[in-house]
């Protein structure tokens, strides 16, 4: 189509020397001596253009720059004017004009001008198809999606704000997020705050927002740093799913794959999920027992976010990374002068925590002399500061963990017996990966959708063989390991999947293991497959490149019960 373009001018001169100039460039041209012809122009047509004189008889320019915003139309005016002062060309760009022209008007400018606001229009309207996409997806989309900027103001939100959180847009929109009445627990703020401060995404996993209106509601939650044209950080978008439905449908069928940010469906996992459940409304002290690397801090993340303190601070203490003095220091805060090197009073991490919880993390490497004054926080919640005689009362839940045997440490000496029974009152103990196998392909997605985020990549899977060698490995350094393997695959990896060939070299010595002679990696092999294909029998024969008949010999052979 050609490129239509209006010229308003009341002297035909103008109109027939700008038109001839159009023309030989190949532009479709009206022309108009009035604002009335111009207007019924403009209501008829579609105009890439128009040029005008910026005096028409009992009209003007700005007129026609009126009816043009009126109508909402993406046609650039371009006003002509024998007689340019400030004012005229402020009030010109104020209604909206792309540009204006001194007269006479010289046939090199004009081209030039309108070439350029042909270009400006083309830009325009791609940029308003994609506005026009975004919102459409925007609107669609039923997880709400807020974002804001820096300093947690509101930018936009989608309709689905409204069902899930509670406020709409037009309650929003300008406002500070903390600011907005709230009908939950409000950790999505805090959530934001940490991405905005860390500059990184976050997500934490089926979290009970406490919702006033929705009751019972439950939600992950995934904040993403939002970065403007420079990649600087400049705000924060927050993606709030609802997951009652599935929850409740896990919980009826007593199978859940996840729990806040834990990952696993073996029967040593159920368990766990019911005993947190039992425990995360109890003031109840927690020990939290298992190897390294098996996930302890999740544990106590989802004790206290799933609970009555989850608006409360959580504060984590690696009670292993400190010396006595300091991290008796750490623990209770001291005053000014209470040693060598303290030049100023602090608040130590109990007093942090107060009205919240306490993650005390390697209790098993307290000393004696910190061990009782924790005996005393936990039985009467006071304590002083290194240096201070005055007692300090606080609010606080205690939960410890240890990958060491206490009672061991108590027979030697190294541990209190009284603490011990104090901090056991109720005992998690976290399986080690070796004895949850079936929960390796659920980990394994976990982690490639993790690090796909992070190290920008588009892996799709780990090949069998890779799964062969991971269900044939021990795993002694547990879940934390098989994070470490899957990242420094994922920094080798060049394709969609990642191969033995990627693997770690203490790893990849495993692919030569005879993996299908063995009974139990045999069965967890096919039940991989059945899983991963949907339980269709003839795909997962496929996948594992063998015929339908001996997947249903293995079936038959394993007693697997199909779903």
């Amino acid at each position: 189509m050609k490129t239509k373009i209006l010229i308003v001018d009341d002297e035909e001169s103008i109109r027939f020397t700008v038109k001839e100039f159009l023309l030989k460039e190949g532009y479709e041209v009206y022309t108009a001596k009035n604002y009335d012809e111009a207007r019924k122009i403009i209501t008829t047509e579609y105009l890439d253009i128009i040029l005008s004189d910026i005096v028409l008889g009992g009209n003007t320019g700005i007129d026609i720059l009126k009816k043009v915003e009126e109508k909402g139309l993406n046609c650039p005016v371009i006003l002509f004017t024998g007689y340019p002062d400030v004012n005229t060309a402020s009030e010109a760009v104020r209604h909206g004009a792309y540009d204006y022209m001194t007269k006479p008007i010289g046939k090199e400018a004009l081209l030039h001008i309108v070439s350029m606001a042909l270009r400006y229009k083309t830009l325009v309207e791609e940029r308003d198809n994609v506005r026009t996409n975004l919102n459409a997806i925007f609107k669609s989309v039923s997880d709400a999606i807020i974002t804001v900027d820096k300093e947690l103001k509101v930018i936009e939100v989608n309709d689905a704000t409204k069902e899930v959180c509670g406020f709409s847009r037009e309650e929003s929109i300008g406002r500070y997020l903390d600011s907005i009445p709230k009908t939950c627990c409000v950790q999505c703020i805090e959530t934001i705050k940490e991405t905005i401060v860390e500059n990184r995404p976050i997500e934490i996993y089926r979290i009970e927002c406490k919702h006033k209106i929705r009751n019972g509601q439950v939600v992950t939650l995934n904040t993403f740093p939002l970065m403007d044209v420079n990649n600087s950080l400049s705000g924060c978008v927050l993606i709030v799913k609802d997951e009652t439905r599935s929850r409740d449908l896990e919980i009826e069928l007593d199978v859940r794959q996840r729990f806040f940010n834990i990952i696993g469906k073996d029967h040593k996992m159920q368990r766990l999920y019911s005993l947190i459940e039992s425990l995360k409304n109890i003031e109840t002290t927690v020990l939290i027992t298992g190897e390294s690397g098996t996930g302890k801090e999740l544990i106590a993340e989802a004790l206290h976010y799933g609970g009555v303190r989850s608006k409360g601070p959580l504060v984590k203490v690696n009670c292993s990374a400190l010396a006595e003095t300091l991290l008796e220091s750490e623990l209770f805060g001291h005053v000014k002068g209470a040693f060598t090197g303290a030049i100023m009073d602090t608040v130590g991490r109990f007093k942090l925590a107060d009205g919240g919880t306490i993650f005390l993390d390697e209790i098993g490497d307290v000393s004696l002399n910190v061990q009782q004054r924790l005996l005393r926080v936990l039985q009467e919640k006071v304590f002083e500061r290194v240096g201070e005689t005055t007692s300090t009362k606080v609010d606080v839940r205690i939960v410890t963990a240890t990958n060491q045997d206490l009672l061991e440490k108590i027979r030697l000496g190294n541990f209190r017996a009284d603490l011990y029974y104090r901090l056991k009152v109720m005992e998690l103990s976290l399986p080690p990966l070796r004895d949850r196998k079936k929960d390796i392909p659920l980990l394994v997605k976990h982690f490639i959708k993790r690090f796909n985020q992070k190290l920008k990549k588009s892996i799709e899977d780990v090949s069998l063989d890779v799964y062969k060698v991971f269900m044939d490995y021990d795993w002694p350094g547990n879940i934390r390991e098989l994070e470490n393997a899957l990242e420094y695959s994922f920094v080798l990896c060049n394709n969609s999947t990642i191969t033995v060939e990627d693997l770690p070299n203490e790893l990849r010595g495993i692919k030569n293991t005879h993996y299908v002679h063995e009974k139990s990696n045999e069965y967890n092999t096919i039940l991989h497959a059945l899983e991963r294909n949907h339980w269709n029998k003839t795909n997962a024969a496929n996948f594992l490149g063998i015929s339908r008949r001996s997947i249903y010999n293995k079936i038959k052979k394993y007693n697997i019960e199909i779903k």
